[in-house]
């Protein structure tokens, strides 16, 4: 499983292409760099870029959900929009289908945010956004997450 970490700033393409980090493509201990992923809708306004070798664990969850269930139809549905396979070309970029750039709301940047089992990719704007807005607020949020006294 490859573990993703770090945040960077890349410039998108007007193909639609945005690099991703050679850090973010290595894989302890291999010497193979990832060279396929799939993307597609994350949460929040961003997009979830898996490793190939990765996303078999997501599409076990989405093949779990019931057919019979109104919600879970719409929202396996919606995530898969735009979802594809990519490979990564010889400069290291990916190419972000039109639907995943207006879902972001993409345009000239976006930042890569490693999120351990993903990559999210982000508008600058929606990224601030999504971020805890000072300490307090953060020590807060960590302490009721991770199960703090």
């Amino acid at each position: 499983m490859a573990t993703f970490l770090g945040t960077q700033n890349y410039s998108i393409d007007d193909k639609n292409r945005v690099v991703v980090p050679s850090d973010m493509r290595e894989v302890y201990g291999s010497d193979e760099p990832l060279k396929h992923f799939v993307l597609m809708r994350g949460l929040d306004g961003c997009i979830w870029l898996y490793a190939q070798e990765d996303w078999g664990r997501l599409e076990e969850l989405l093949q779990k959900l019931s057919t019979g269930n109104k919600d879970q139809r719409m929202f396996a549905r919606t995530a898969l929009v735009g979802a594809s396979k990519v490979a990564v070309d010889k400069q290291g970029r990916i190419t972000i289908t039109p639907s995943l750039m207006d879902h972001a709301g993409l345009r000239k940047d976006a930042i890569l945010h490693g999120q351990v089992g993903r990559i999210e990719i982000w508008s600058p704007e929606r990224f601030q956004d999504a971020l805890v807005g000072n300490t307090d607020d953060y020590d807060a949020l960590g302490e009721k997450v991770l199960g703090g006294e």
